[in-house]
Parts: C-alpha cells; structure tokens; sequence
C-alpha cells in the first residue's frame, strides 16, 4: 500500500480598514491536510481529507476504508525526490509593523480620501506546504507575501465601487510602493473626470494580456487539446499567434509574484516552461493522469487542493522580449484601456463579449477621460493574429494592471 500526505497551513495577519480608518486587526492559523492511499495491486486509490491538525494515522485508516469505492489509477508516482524550498524577503517582521505600515499607507492617501470612501485590507500572508510519500518524495514550500486591496468608492456615488487600488509581492520596496502611490493617483483622479464621446465601432485597445489570453489558459490543457474541444488543437509546433508572442510560464518570477516551484503531484519545476516561441505552440499541459491516457509526459501542472485528487491548472504566464514601452503605444489616435471588467464570457469558437465598467482614453499619448461603459467584442485569436497590433511592457499602471499588456482592434458597443 502506498500512502502520500499532503498538508497545507495559511496564516494570515490583515488589517482591516472601513472608510478610510483602521478597523479591525485579524488573523487567520487553517491547516487542511489529507492522506491518499494506493494499491498497486488493484490499481486504485482513496483520499481522506480533514480540516485542522488531524494525525495521519487517522486519516490513513479513513482513506483505506474509501478504497472500496474503486476508484482507478494508472500513472507511476514521484519518487526519491526532496526539497525545502522558501521565499521570504519580507520586511515587515510582526504585526506591530504591520500596523505602522497601514497607518502609513493611509495617511499617503489622506488627501484621496477627502473624496473617495477606502475600504480594504493590508495583509500578510505565509502559506506553508508539504507533500510526501513511500516512495522518499519529501517535498516543502513556505512563502511569505504582503498584499493591499482598497476599494474607492467616490463620495456621494451610487455604485458599489468606482475605482480600486493595491499592490502585491513578496516584501514592499521603495520603488514598489511609489508605483502604487502613483497608480492610486491616476486611478482617484480618472474616477472624477469626464465622460468621453464614443462610438459604435472598432477602436485601438490595450488591454490586460490575461483578459484577453483567458481562454487560451483552458485552450492549452491536455484534456481539451486531446479531445479536439481546443481552439489550438493539433496545432503543436505550429504558429497560433504573431510573432511577437513568447511566452513561458514561470515558477519563480518576482514580477507577477508568483512562486510555485513543484506542483501538488511532486514534479520540481526547474526552469520555465515555453508554451509559446515567435508565434508557434510549443507546449500543452499535462498532469500525471492525463499524461498517462494519451501517452505524453507530464509536464508538472498536476494542481490540487486538499481535499481533491489532482488536475490540470497553469502558473502564471510571462511574455519575453517586449521592449516598447505602454506609453509609447499611446501616442498615436485613440487608444482605450479597460481597466474594471466584470461579467461576459468566451464562446467555445473564441469569441468573446466582455462588459466594462471602468476605462481610460487617451488620444494622441494624453489622457483625455472616462470611457462611457462598453462591451468589448472580439475574438481572442483574432486578438493574437490579424486584429493584433503590437505588445506593451506595461510603465503606466505597474501595481495594478499586467506587466505585458496587448494592443488589438476590438469592436467597441456603448452599454
């Protein structure tokens, strides 16, 4: 029989603030834990999962007990693999600090709050996590990441929220949190402008590349690119994008603070993985499992919480090689950036409607007003392809929106 144990622990110290003052100060200690078992024999495995520091023997007789259910597995487990990983830089060492830092934050925003309503948090978060087994897998992780999410709401405004602000990473440097102090600038002073005039047609967008790269996540997985329900199916090594597209995904990258170095099936992920070179698909994601059924190799993205067996999921994406400048890419006609879209979907041929509530125009590089509220609507590979006009690294909002954005002709319909 053999038996893997998988735990993870979250705490969390936050800082609550309502209307623009500390609230409350929090904290969180959850640990969720489970223990799989698997017989070699018959080829099939249980899961017995627990909220809090259940002992393992339990859980194993639990686990033994659900076996009954059969439950199949055919694919080999890591073995003889160990590591103690650890990312933490942060500064901010107690929640006294923390609480100085807040009271900081807020007086950096006094003079915005004599408009806007700020509602948030401040947090610091470590997650701890652990997966081992019979075979000598003996992996950890522990991460430590500080995170600020506020709301604005303007006074005397109808909506739920008119803007929003924050930052995230692993410590908060000098330079990180001038970028969200400017950031939140723009956003309080875009939120009291004006509407501009638009209309009913295909204008320059420069959007978030992961609103439109949305559907491209679930694209490239193994179970929808085999079974032929992908956009990009049996596309491998052939191009899907412009050129310009290089992307990885990544497991270590400060930038978009992001830190996964295995996944939750015991695969140490040592460098980035290329799903995307000069335009052409390079990679599809695999788990163990569905590496297994169509005869590939896994690519370390089997991804699970603690009470699921594992399935397919994605790090984040990094787009390399972008030197033009976001600001250089609005010098020129009317150039609009979404900035809150909620709601709206992408159909399985890759169309896409997607509401906004809140966007920028700028014409001719400066700053002009509001958008009215819109739909954008397109396609996303046409996104990628013929409607595609160039990538952006991002200097404008640098805390709030990606590092890469995407220039694109979209229809634009006034709500």
């Amino acid at each position: 029989m053999i038996k893997e144990y998988y735990t993870e622990n979250k705490q969390e110290t936050s800082i609550q603030i309502e209307n623009s003052k500390i609230l409350a100060i929090k904290n969180k200690n959850i640990t969720q834990k489970s223990v799989r078992v698997f017989d070699e024999e018959k080829k099939i495995l249980a899961l017995a999962p627990a909220v809090g520091d259940v002992p393992d023997d339990e859980l194993e007789k639990k686990a033994i007990d659900m076996l009954s259910l059969n439950i199949s597995y055919d694919y080999e487990l890591e073995k003889e693999t160990k590591g103690d990983f650890v990312k933490n830089n942060m500064s901010i060492k107690s929640i006294q600090e923390l609480e100085i830092f807040t009271k900081n934050v807020m007086n950096d925003l006094k003079d915005i709050s004599k408009d806007f309503v700020i509602n948030g948090m401040v947090s610091s978060n470590t997650e701890k996590q652990s997966i081992k087994n019979s075979f000598d897998l003996n992996l950890s992780l522990q991460k430590t990441s500080i995170k600020c999410s506020f709301s604005l709401k303007k006074k005397g405004s109808g909506n739920i929220m008119d803007g929003f602000t924050g930052f995230y990473g692993y410590d908060i440097t000098e330079n990180k949190y001038k970028s969200f102090l400017k950031d939140t600038e723009f956003i309080a002073g875009a939120c009291s402008s004006d509407i501009v005039s638009l209309e009913n047609k295909s204008y320059k967008i420069l959007s978030n590349k992961d609103e439109i790269l949305r559907k491209l996540y679930s694209d490239i997985k193994g179970i929808e690119y085999e079974e032929k329900t992908s956009l990009i199916a049996g596309k491998l090594n052939e191009k899907i994008a412009n050129e310009s597209f290089c992307i990885n995904e990544c497991y270590d990258y400060e930038n978009l603070g992001t830190y996964i170095p295995f996944d939750d099936e015991g695969i140490v992920r040592e460098k980035e993985l290329v799903l995307i070179e000069n335009g052409i698909l390079k990679n599809v994601l695999y788990d163990k499992k569905q590496a297994k059924k169509y005869g590939k190799v896994s690519t370390g993205n089997g991804f699970r919480s603690y009470n699921t067996h594992p399935s397919i999921a994605s790090r984040k994406w990094r787009v390399l090689g972008v030197e033009k400048k976001v600001t250089d890419l609005l010098i020129d006609d009317t150039v609009i950036i979404p900035f809150i879209s909620s709601g709206g979907d992408f159909l399985p041929n890759g169309n896409f409607t997607l509401p906004v509530q809140l966007a920028f125009v700028f014409k001719n590089g400066k700053f002009v007003g509001r958008a009215p509220q819109i739909t954008m609507i397109g396609n996303y590979l046409d996104c990628l392809n013929k409607d595609f006009l160039a990538l952006g690294k991002n200097d404008f909002l640098t805390e709030l929106m990606d590092e890469t954005l995407i220039l694109s002709n979209i229809l634009v319909k006034i709500n």
